[in-house]
């Protein structure tokens, strides 16, 4: 049996090093992944011209809506309602939008599912959280 080093553990400063390293590499990470809240809405003139600018209104009301959700569930019905006008006009655009009719169409089934699922009574936060994340990637194709 080996002896086990002064400082009372096996491994000694070996040990400690890869301890301390570890436990930076967690703080650095918890500081890194701090939230501080989600990305400034974009402005209508920051999105490329033509499909995207057209798309610019809707997108924006969308990602201003999702963001600023309430969790309770008669926030989400209300946000639910408050999402059709832009769904609609976005929904009107599929067929215009050209290469991002794809990202388009991702982004109202994403808005369809949410609302059928409220007025069905089953909401599941991951719903609202692909609302937010397909019209973000559209919006960050479109700037």
């Amino acid at each position: 049996m080996r002896a086990i080093p002064r400082g009372g553990h096996r491994g000694g400063h070996a040990s400690l090093l890869a301890a301390v390293l570890a436990l930076g590499v967690v703080v650095a990470g918890t500081t890194a992944c701090s939230d501080d809240g989600p990305p400034p809405l974009p402005e209508a003139g920051a999105f490329a011209a033509g499909v995207c600018r057209d798309l610019a209104p809707d997108l924006i009301e969308t990602l201003r809506l999702t963001q600023s959700a309430p969790g309770a569930a008669d926030g989400i019905a209300t946000l639910a309602r408050d999402l059709v006008p832009s769904q609609e006009k976005l929904y009107n655009q599929i067929g215009a939008a050209g290469e991002y009719a794809g990202d388009l169409e991702r982004v109202t089934t994403a808005v369809g599912f949410l609302r059928l699922r409220v007025d069905a009574g089953t909401y599941e936060p991951a719903l609202l959280t692909e609302v937010t994340t397909s019209t973000r990637q559209l919006v960050e194709r479109c700037t």
